[in-house]
């Protein structure tokens, strides 16, 4: 996809660009990904009750090495160019970073920001780490 300057959007975006630029630690980041939202993509709209409808799927693709991935991303605009390349997935949503991971399988990894330079692919296991952290730091545990 066609990559202008990246200019963050937000706190999430520009902490991801200090990683990525080696000016801040890789922890700092999911730390506050823990914390956040994403914006994933739906091949349906969520209905006007706003309750989570079985049917609709994320959108899903497939890295380098042929793993599903689901992509999100870490502001609703950067996700504009795959609505022309996927027509099928017109619909988004903006969810808790730990929302979506709790509802993912064991073997689905997560991309943030396909087709940007500024970005991250997280494998199986770094989502299940990523979910133990967040669990680990739930009140009550």
């Amino acid at each position: 996809m066609n990559e202008a300057a990246f200019s963050p959007l937000n706190p999430l975006e520009e902490s991801l660009l200090q990683v990525q630029l080696g000016a801040a630690p890789a922890s700092e980041f999911f730390s506050l990904l823990l914390d956040s939202q994403v914006f994933i993509l739906l091949d349906k709209e969520i209905g006007e009750d706003g309750q989570w409808d079985p049917s609709i799927n994320l959108c899903v693709l497939t890295n380098a090495a042929g793993s599903p991935v689901v992509a999100a991303f870490t502001a609703p605009e950067r996700s504009a160019p795959w609505f022309r390349h996927l027509p099928q997935f017109q619909y988004g949503l903006l969810v808790g970073f730990t929302w979506l991971m709790q509802g993912l399988g064991p073997t689905l990894g997560v991309v943030i920001n396909p087709g940007h330079g500024v970005g991250v692919e997280l494998a199986p296991e770094a989502v299940a780490r990523l979910r133990q952290q967040a669990l680990d730091a739930a009140p009550g545990h």
